[in-house]
């Protein structure tokens, strides 16, 4: 007969499991992963970075495979879910979501009770998305302004506008070139010497 994974288990029996630990009703295989999970969980809490978690989690119990860690950890963030997995993007959708139906359900209604939770829905609706900014950003900002990069070389600066720098010929990026980086060009057995180093 095939034995259940812990994962399989029925909810009562975990359940029983941890509020009565000395009459567990999970082997005692069983009981050792789940505690490594709960351990695992507490350590995701405190460093939800994997690889961090995973050099804690094997600190705690080594006797486990650097492979089993990982899959403690895995499993951990995928049962104990943590503020580093929530999902804020999905939540704020559904708080959307939910005072918009809450607003159009108390409109059919249309009793001076229910206007009263439309007005409170409204209020929270405003605090969900926020208040409308005074300007948008605009989109075309980067296009309206120049910018430059100032060179100084040898107490002389140049001023060289970002936009036009594409532009410039070649002979005129060398010498560019040449005046951020103060000199002549290298001869090839130099570059041959970088190169082998």
């Amino acid at each position: 007969m095939s034995r259940l994974a812990l994962e399989d288990q029925n909810y009562e029996l975990i359940k029983a499991h941890i509020l009565d630990p000395e009459n567990s009703p999970l082997s005692e295989e069983q009981q050792n992963l789940l505690n490594r999970l709960v351990a695992a969980s507490k350590i995701l809490e405190k460093h939800p970075i994997t690889k961090q978690a995973v050099a804690f989690h094997r600190i705690n119990h080594p006797e486990i495979s650097l492979m089993q860690a990982y899959r403690d950890v895995f499993n951990a963030s995928r049962l104990f879910n943590t503020a580093q997995t929530f999902n804020y993007d999905y939540w704020h959708t559904w708080l959307i979501n939910d005072i918009v139906s809450n607003i159009q359900k108390c409109r059919s209604v249309g009793t001076e009770a229910n206007r009263k939770i439309m007005a409170m829905e409204h209020a929270n609706l405003l605090k969900a998305i926020g208040v409308k900014p005074q300007e948008l950003p605009d989109p075309k900002r980067m296009e309206k302004h120049q910018f430059y990069i100032m060179i100084q070389n040898n107490n002389q600066q140049v001023k060289v506008d970002l936009n036009n720098l594409q532009d410039l010929p070649p002979a005129t990026l060398q010498e560019i070139n040449k005046f951020i980086y103060g000199g002549s060009e290298i001869s090839e057995s130099d570059a041959e010497q970088i190169m082998n180093s």
